[in-house]
C-alpha cells in the first residue's frame, strides 16, 4: 500500500484545533450576575475574616487589651519559623502575640464524591433561578401578543468537593493569654467559617499542641494546631469554556405541522369564494406526519346517526389511530362496560363519593316479617345501583355485620342489600332478631342508624 503524502499546513492546524461550539458564544457584558468562581484564595480569605471578624483573638498586656495579630505564612516567613521556632519582627525583636497559619495539602474529599464527566464539557449542574430579569419589563406588544413572563436560569458546573489542611502556631508571653487564645478557636471548631453571605466553609480541629520553648534566655509560650477545612473549588473557566451559563425561557411556543385535509371542506362555489389560502407545515420542503397537525390527529368526533351533531369525542394517541379514550356528551359512560369514557366532575362525584345516610328507626320505608327496609334515595334509580362491597351500617355506634359483597341474606349477617325486580340493589334491609342469640336488630323509633355507601351504574 502507497504511503500517503504530508497534509498541509493548514490542513494539520484544522485537525489540532477542536471545533468551536457558537451555542457558548454568549454575550455577558451586560449582566449583573457574575460567574461563580470559589478558589484556593477564597478559601484562605475566609479563614483570615473569621479570626479578624469572628474569634477576634486578644489578650491583656499591662491592663490594656492588645489585638493578636493574623499572619498568613509564605514559604520564606514559614521556613525562618520552622529554623528558629519563632518570628521576629525588623527591630529583631521577638513578635507575641502572634498567630501564623499555612495550607500544608488538599486532597478530594471522600465523603461527597463527586465526577463531573468531562472537565471540558460537565454535564453535572447546580441550577438556580434568577428572581427579577431585565426581560420582563412590561409593555403593551407583549399583552397583546399573550407573551409569556420570561424566566433567567443559570447553571453552574458541580464543583471539586475537597479537604484542606492548615498548620497553624500561636505565640504569647504567658500562658494565661494563651489559654484565652486556645479557648475562643476550640470554641468555634466544628462551625461554619466564612464572611457571612458569601463563601462559608465547615471546619475541625483535632488538637492543640504545646510546645513552649526557650529563646536567647527568653521563654515564650507556644502553640501548633491542625485545620481542617471541607470546601469546594469552581473555576471561572477551563480551557477558555465558562463554567456557569445563562438561559432564559422563551416568550413564546408556535407548533406548526403538516396536515391533511379536503378542500371541499372550507371552498363551496355557491358562497362565491374567490381565493382559498391554508397555511401549515413545519417547514419549506417537510411533508413527514408527526401527529401533531391538528385536532383531528388525536381528537375525532363521533355522531351516532346521519345528520346528527357530533357529541362524543375520541381521543387517540397516533395519527388516525385506535380509540384511547372517549369523552361522553353528557360526561359519564354509557354502561359499566364502557371503561374508556372520561368522567366529568359531577360523574366522579356521583361514582367514589361516599354517601352518607343518618336515619331514625322510623324512618323505615316499609317491613317485612322478617327485616325492615330503608330507602338508600338513590336518585335515577333506572342508572345507578349501589356498589356492592361498599355498604356500611352502624346502629347507635355499633357496626353491624354483613358479607362482603352486601349480598347474602344467610348466616350471621344483620343487613343486606335488597329492592324490588326492577331495582334490585336500592334499599337496605335490616333482619329483625328472632331471638336474643340471632342476628339482627329489634329497632325502636329512637335508633340512629348511619348508612355509607357508593354508586355505580347499572
Amino acid at each position: 500500500m502507497a504511503r500517503l503524502k504530508p497534509l498541509p499546513r493548514k490542513e494539520r492546524l484544522l485537525q489540532v484545533q477542536p471545533v468551536q461550539n457558537r451555542g457558548r458564544e454568549l454575550r455577558r457584558d451586560k449582566d449583573d450576575v457574575k460567574n461563580i468562581e470559589v478558589g484556593l484564595l477564597d478559601v484562605d480569605a475566609a479563614i483570615m475574616y473569621y479570626f479578624e471578624n469572628v474569634i477576634q483573638p486578644k489578650v491583656t498586656e499591662q491592663g490594656e487589651e492588645v489585638k493578636v495579630p493574623l499572619f498568613y505564612a509564605n514559604p520564606e516567613r514559614w521556613k525562618a519559623i520552622r529554623r528558629d521556632g519563632y518570628l521576629r519582627d525588623t527591630k529583631r525583636q521577638l513578635i507575641t502575640p502572634l498567630i501564623v497559619f499555612r495550607r500544608t495539602s488538599m486532597s478530594k474529599s471522600p465523603d461527597l464524591p463527586m465526577n463531573k464527566i468531562d472537565a471540558n464539557d460537565p454535564k453535572l449542574f447546580y441550577t438556580f433561578e434568577k428572581k427579577y430579569t431585565s426581560e420582563n419589563r412590561y409593555n403593551r406588544f407583549a399583552v397583546d401578543r399573550g407573551l409569556l413572563p420570561q424566566k433567567e436560569f443559570y447553571n453552574v458546573a458541580m464543583p471539586d468537593y475537597v479537604t484542606l489542611n492548615y498548620e497553624c502556631i500561636i505565640w504569647t508571653a504567658y500562658i494565661e493569654q494563651m489559654n484565652k487564645i486556645i479557648e475562643s478557636v476550640n470554641w468555634s471548631a466544628g462551625t461554619y467559617w466564612g464572611e457571612p453571605g458569601k463563601l462559608r466553609f465547615r471546619t475541625n480541629i483535632d488538637s492543640f499542641e504545646d510546645s513552649t520553648e526557650m529563646a536567647e534566655g527568653e521563654r515564650y509560650i507556644k502553640t501548633i494546631f491542625s485545620l481542617q477545612l471541607y470546601g469546594y473549588l469552581v473555576p471561572e473557566k477551563f480551557n477558555d469554556v465558562l463554567t456557569t451559563y445563562k438561559y432564559i425561557t422563551p416568550k413564546k411556543l408556535d407548533f406548526v405541522d403538516e396536515t391533511d385535509f379536503s378542500i371541499s371542506t372550507i371552498y363551496n362555489p355557491n358562497q362565491k369564494a374567490e381565493t382559498v389560502r391554508a397555511f401549515g407545515g413545519a417547514g419549506k420542503g417537510t411533508s413527514a406526519k408527526s401527529g401533531l397537525a391538528g385536532a383531528t390527529d388525536f381528537i375525532r368526533g363521533k355522531s351516532y346517526a346521519a345528520g346528527q351533531e357530533t357529541q362524543d369525542l375520541e381521543f387517540t394517541n397516533t395519527y388516525g389511530g385506535d380509540t384511547r379514550y372517549v369523552m361522553r356528551y353528557n360526561g359519564i359512560p354509557t354502561s359499566s362496560a364502557d371503561n374508556r369514557a372520561v368522567l366529568n366532575l359531577q360523574a366522579g362525584d356521583n361514582f367514589f363519593r361516599n354517601n352518607v345516610l343518618n336515619l331514625s328507626g322510623s324512618q323505615s320505608s316499609s317491613a317485612t316479617s322478617t327485616a325492615q327496609l330503608y330507602d338508600l334515595q338513590i336518585q335515577d334509580t333506572g342508572s345507578y345501583n349501589v356498589r356492592t362491597g361498599s355498604l356500611s351500617l352502624s346502629i347507635n355506634g355499633v357496626a353491624a355485620e354483613t358479607s362482603n359483597d352486601n349480598l347474602s341474606t344467610t348466616g350471621g349477617n344483620d343487613f343486606f342489600l335488597t329492592g324490588s325486580s326492577t331495582y334490585p340493589r336500592t334499599s337496605l334491609a335490616v333482619r329483625k332478631a328472632a331471638s336474643s342469640l340471632s342476628p339482627g336488630f329489634n329497632l325502636l323509633d329512637s335508633d340512629r342508624l348511619i348508612i355509607r355507601f357508593q354508586k355505580e351504574l347499572k
